[in-house]
């Protein structure tokens, strides 16, 4: 394992990293002489701004809180090829490998596409990510020829499985996580297939607001099919693909230059599944990151076989979390398109966690399986650009499928809604600290929690609590988002509960010296009895009458020493509510004195000296074993009961 020492060498002998400032020297200085910088710039911008309005159009007509107001969507144009033009304010699980499904969708139907088609799969199989991730596409023709696709993601509420939830994690095969879809037309040349409308409607529960779903995504991408056709129709249908050509190459060399930033060597990290949701805790993913020249590629082979449940990776996420971190270590102005795409390669054992073999599940392949990989590829690129990466993520341990009925009004309704507000944080990076509810590598700060207010109004529960955990962060230098400690009780009768979630037993890493998130749980409460049942972040379990579900989130991974990190950044933590005194001094070695409250800096100094001669020497990421996180077993009281994957 490379030490700290030595990482601190190696960035400071690696190659200078080279930042292109200006767009338009880079087209300049390497386009055809024919490529105007100042047309470029807008084509490219309108690219932008035509994903935009797609993705308002879907999240103002859609009808559930998963698309609504949470915001699990994503929408991209694609040119005929299907190589990635453009994806603006989307998740990056969805984005970077909607491509692959797109190619299995033009591999289908090859010279069957026509003008007012629209194809739909929902099928990890077919390239998709998982089973609950409904993808909607259609062609977009200008004087006949085949110029776009105008493509859309959205997380559905249902899709029939043996239980009402789309990550039916406890899922044994492919047949018992819920309606399969391969790529199928829902429309053809502008004409609605009935037959496979009603198919698909019969086969999911609330059927209503899935069809309003339905109807926003298809709205999103009529929205892309027009605005694209005005493109086309404005510049000529040549002049648009040479400056769309342009733009992916200009992409391309800007990726080429950062990563020729990176030293070349093959870089290793490891990281853990909590369990398979049936009993088996700590499944290994492991990743080795290759980088050669302005190459890099990523190979999952030492990870543990698939397993016997839907916790298993698609080759979509796969191919997606191989990328994500890369593209989180490039300079930002770069478009993330097909040109930065071809720098990355990735690939698995088939039948394996990160890959599974059909039929096996992979419900949850988007959340878990996909932030776990994408966590190894995290600390391999530690011990190669350690000043580019960040601590681990807070993963998706709390974020429950409630359903059961609505009692509240005239009228029992049944219901359906997964809960996001007890999400977990981001983790730091070297120059700053983590985001609170960042919720999964999966979105990178993307998804969104509703408004306690329209919870209550639109659900039968009441949120009792929602505020920062103390002492959650990773501590470092630089500080991990806060964890949120959450409690909810139910109104008008209980309902069921689904946990399908990760990062409770293998809690957010830190990188270069800082300390892990908490990891964190949940647990529910008998009011009259005050006993309390933990659970893994794993289970299925009713929420009576008279108990309350509480659920502590995992504040990110630290980055860097905390005893180098600024005492005043520590005293204005702890007035934010998310550090104690107690850990300032132990951890920070801040002593902080009260009435009023400041930094006793002749004291900190002192305890800061004492405690670097003290300390043992970190690693690079930490933990770097399965199953480090202790926030259960220090919570866990005389009498309590804990239920690992219950169901």
């Amino acid at each position: 394992m490379m030490s700290i020492k030595n990482a601190i060498k190696q960035k400071s002998s690696k190659k200078p990293r080279k930042i292109q400032k200006s767009n338009k020297k880079s087209v300049a200085k390497k386009s055809s002489k024919s490529i105007d910088p100042i047309t470029f710039a807008v084509i490219l911008n309108r690219f932008k701004t035509i994903a935009d309005e797609m993705t308002i159009t879907m999240e103002k007509t859609a009808w559930t809180s998963i698309i609504a107001l949470a915001r699990d969507y994503s929408v991209a144009i694609y040119d005929y090829k299907a190589r990635q033009v453009c994806m603006q304010d989307a998740l990056p699980i969805h984005t970077n490998s909607m491509h692959v499904v797109l190619k299995e969708i033009s591999e289908t139907f090859k010279d069957n596409i026509y003008e007012g088609d629209v194809i739909v799969t929902n099928d990890p199989y077919s390239g998709n990510t998982h089973v609950g991730d409904f993808v909607t596409a259609t062609p977009v023709f200008h004087k006949g020829k085949h110029m776009f696709w105008s493509v859309a993601k959205g997380h559905q509420l249902d899709v029939g499985a043996y239980v009402p939830n789309s990550v039916a994690i406890q899922a044994s095969d492919v047949w018992q996580e819920g309606l399969q879809l391969p790529p199928i037309k829902f429309y053809e040349k502008g004409e609605r297939c009935e037959d496979v409308v009603r198919m698909y409607l019969a086969n999911v529960r609330w059927q209503e607001w899935l069809y309003g779903d339905l109807m926003a995504q298809l709205g999103s991408i009529w929205t892309g099919e027009r605005r694209l056709k005005e493109l086309s129709k404005e510049y000529g249908n040549a002049e648009l693909e040479k400056y769309m050509e342009s733009i992916l190459d200009y992409a391309d060399r800007r990726m080429s230059e950062e990563v020729k930033s990176y030293p070349d060597g093959d870089y290793h990290g490891v990281s853990w599944l909590d369990s398979d949701g049936k009993g088996k805790s700590n499944i290994k993913i492991g990743a080795k990151v290759s980088v050669r020249g302005d190459k890099i590629h990523v190979d999952f082979s030492n990870s543990d076989p698939q397993n016997a449940s839907g916790n298993n990776g698609s080759r979509g996420v796969m191919q997606a979390a191989a990328g994500i971190p890369i593209l989180c270590t490039i300079d930002s102005t770069i478009p993330h398109n097909d040109g930065v795409l071809r720098h990355i390669t990735a690939d698995a054992p088939v039948g394996s966690v990160c890959n599974a073999k059909y039929p096996a599940s992979t419900a949850a392949a988007t959340v878990g399986p996909g932030d776990t990989m994408q966590e190894a590829v995290w600390k391999a690129l530690a011990h190669a650009v350690p000043d580019r990466v960040m601590g681990g993520n807070g993963k998706d341990g709390n974020l429950p499928m409630l359903h059961g009925v609505d009692r509240r009004g005239k009228k029992d309704i049944d219901f359906g809604m997964m809960l996001f507000n007890a999400a977990a944080a981001g983790g730091a990076s070297a120059t700053c600290d983590g985001w609170p509810y960042f919720m999964t590598s999966a979105g990178m700060g993307g998804l969104k929690i509703m408004s306690v207010e329209l919870c209550e109004l639109f659900y039968p529960f009441r949120i009792d609590r929602q505020e920062i955990a103390a002492d959650s962060v990773g501590h470092g230098k630089y500080i991990g988002g806060p964890g949120i400690d959450f409690c909810l009780s139910p109104v008008g009768g209980g309902f069921q509960c689904e946990l399908f979630g990760e990062g409770q037993s293998n809690p957010p890493f830190s990188v270069m010296g800082g300390m892990p998130g908490i990891g964190g749980g949940s647990y529910k409460e008998n009011l009259r009895t005050k006993k309390r049942k933990y659970y893994s972040s794993k289970g299925r379990f009713e929420l009576a009458a008279n108990e309350i579900w509480v659920g502590v989130s995992s504040g990110g991974g630290g980055y860097g020493d905390p005893l180098e990190r600024e005492p005043d950044a520590v005293l204005e933590s702890i007035i934010d509510g998310m550090l104690t005194v107690e850990s300032a001094r132990n951890i920070y070695g801040v002593i902080i004195s009260k009435n009023p409250m400041t930094v006793n800096l002749k004291e900190t100094k002192a305890l800061r000296k004492k405690k670097r001669k003290t300390r043992k020497p970190r690693e690079i990421t930490s933990p770097n074993i399965p199953g480090a996180a202790t926030w259960v077993k220090e919570n866990l009281r005389a009498g309590d009961e804990y239920l690992l994957d219950a169901h």
